[in-house]
């Protein structure tokens, strides 16, 4: 089992990792290492990351609803 990627519940939320990705997403448009295909591409999956992410926030914010 490959335990890199088990994060603390109680250290990393959904909404800060979002923010954190939107900002290497801009970071990855400028890095100078990287040729311009492969910038746009990290860029991308840094975006999509994101909106994951923003999506798990979104619903750990909704109330749970019990049917009776």
């Amino acid at each position: 089992m490959d335990l890199r990627n088990q994060l603390d519940i109680f250290d990393h939320d959904p909404a800060r990792l979002a923010k954190a990705n939107r900002a290497a997403a801009e970071h990855a448009l400028t890095d100078p290492f990287f040729s311009a295909k492969v910038r746009q591409d990290r860029h991308d999956y840094y975006i999509a990351e994101a909106k994951r992410l923003e999506r798990l926030a979104a619903m750990a914010e909704k109330p749970a609803t019990t049917a009776a």
